[in-house]
This record gives structure tokens, sequence and C-alpha cells, in this order.
């Protein structure tokens, strides 16, 4: 059973400059243990639908204008604000990119996490103050009671961004949100917050969406694959059908432009041409098709649906078998 579900989200950002459809029909669900990851470019509409979930795109200029996204039973979009304060960070939390923009500077660690403690739950200053110290200890940062005491200036990146999990896993939610979770951190450190993120899962039982152009990530990681472009949904699969048989061509450019390990002295990138569409002026058709070597003339008319070509995994592209 799904623990999060989206239908049909359609958001505008209406600025002074013209309209732009950041989230153009995105439809996805994830379940309870489950990882959902979410791939494409910068600009392809990833972080604009995680923040939609939660509603913390500022209105104006964000505008809602058609879909819903389900919780518990709960269409989030039409929660009054205060029911909503009562759902972020409680049954659905999010880590964003960057913990050091996240995170208050004017306040201690512990401080921060009591706090969203005593938020959500009916407990005391002492008995938030404890809990914060073990929600430390539970992401891997030692001397958790010390730790606790600090300010995030003096935390590493890594152990910043274990600090922005300890407090989004404080409430113990049935949803976490990881955006970019790993994107300002060297490999090895990578690897750690991934690992930390997959023991956790696995120890409460929630679902993460997490939000990535690293395909690496979503390898080792995710369960199943949404792959994004121009602010649509363009695939979508398993991870294994995904990087096996992959149904859109846009799929298919992104795995050529990864390094590849397996192969003796690297593989030559195979980047993909052109810049991803002006929001403000997309093309017609599929987003894709100015960038696409496939292309046919009938992909600059419409835009395709997302419809299944297999069990369990859809394309939004008119060609059919594999690529």
């Amino acid at each position: 059973m799904s623990v999060l579900e989206i239908n049909d989200l359609h958001v505008e950002f209406r600025l002074e400059q013209g309209t732009v459809k950041p989230v153009n029909g995105v439809s996805l669900s994830v379940e309870a243990g489950q990882t959902l990851a979410v791939v494409g470019e910068s600009g392809s509409g990833k972080t604009a639908t995680a923040l939609s979930v939660l509603r913390l795109h500022p209105s104006p200029p964000c505008v809602y204008t058609g879909g819903e996204i389900l919780a518990g039973g709960r269409d989030l979009l039409r929660l009054p604000e205060r029911e909503l304060r009562a759902i972020r960070g409680n049954e659905i939390a999010m880590v964003f990119q960057d913990p050091m923009t996240s995170l208050n500077p004017l306040k201690t660690i512990g401080a921060q996490i009591a706090e969203s403690l005593r938020l959500h739950r009916d407990v005391s200053r002492s008995e938030a103050r404890a809990k914060a110290v073990e929600a430390l200890r539970e992401v891997g940062i030692p001397n958790p009671a010390q730790r606790a005491g600090e300010y995030p200036h003096q935390f590493s990146g890594g152990m910043r961004q274990r600090a922005m999990i300890a407090m989004a896993l404080a409430c113990r939610p049935k949803v976490l949100i990881a955006d970019e979770p790993t994107t300002a951190l060297d490999v090895t450190v990578q690897a750690q917050i991934m690992e930390l993120l997959a023991g956790l899962q696995e120890r409460f039982g929630m679902a993460i969406v997490l939000i990535t152009h690293d395909l690496g990530v979503v390898a080792r990681c995710a369960d199943r694959v949404l792959v994004m472009y121009g602010g649509r949904p363009v695939e979508l699969a398993s991870v294994d059908a995904l990087f096996d048989d992959p149904r859109m061509p846009y799929t298919r450019a992104l795995l050529d432009s990864m390094p590849r390990s397996d192969v003796p002295g690297g593989a030559p990138l195979d980047p993909i041409p052109g810049s991803p569409p002006n929001l403000f002026a997309p093309p017609s058709g599929c987003a894709f098709h100015p960038r696409c070597s496939r292309a046919l003339p009938e992909c600059a008319q419409r835009a395709p649906a997302l419809v299944e070509k297999a069990p369990g995994h859809s394309a939004a592209c008119v060609l059919e078998g594999s690529l």
C-alpha cells in the first residue's frame, strides 16, 4: 500500500517574465520500506516535485493548478496550513541539498532537533534533549551528548548531513524525501551517507523518495526509478528494468553519459548534445525531441503520455521496443 501518492500534479510559477511550469503532469507512488529515485538533469523538475509534496514553494508565485498528493488518506494540496504543519517533519520529512542553509547557525544542533520533537511530540525539554542525543547516536555521530551542544559550523560537511538526517528522522516519519543528500560530499562520505539511509530505512520501515542526478547511487540504492525531463515524467520502471532495457531515448542518453567502471581503462563519455529546454519557451511536442537522435516528425507535434511498454515499465515515447 502506498504511503505517498502523487496523481497528475501540475505546478506553475507565475512570474513577471512569464509563466513557468516546472511540474507538468507528474504521478508517482512509494510504499513503506521502498526507495523511489527521481532522476534527471538540473531543471527537470525533480526538486520542484519534492518541494510540492509539503507545499514548500512560496505562494505567490507558486500556484498548484491540478492533481493531488495523497498521504494517510488526505490530499495535502487541500489541507489547511495548520494541519499541514503537523505533517511536515512528523509524517513526512525532508533532507535538503545543503545543510548549511537548512540548519540555523545561531542554535546548537541538539536544540534544533529538540525543537522539532517538542513541536510534534508531547515531551518535556529534558526528554527532547535526551531524544536529540539519541537521534545523533543513531546516525553515527561520535560523542553525541557533546556534539549536541555544538553549532553547525563546528561540524564537517558529512557530519552536518548526518545531523540533518537525525533531525528528519527524530519523529519517525513514514516518508523521507532526500533531495540530493550527497551532492556536496566527497565519494567516501557519499557512500557512508547512503549506507546510513539504507540502514535506517530497514530499521524503521520508512519509504524514501531520493532526488538525485547520480545514476550510480540509483543503481545501488533504489527499488524503482522515475525519470523526469522538462517538468514531465518520461520513464518509470524498476531499477533493473531501467538499466537493462530503457524505453525512452532520454533515459538511454543518461545511461550512455555515465562513467563506466566495468570497462578496462574506462569508456569514452557520450554526453547528451544541446541543453535542457527553456521552461519559459518549451519546445512543442516531446520536450526532448530537439536533442534526440531518434526523433520522428510526429515528436515535434505532440507530447506523448506515459504509457506501459512492458509489465511495470512505462515510458513517454512514440518508439516501441528496446533502445
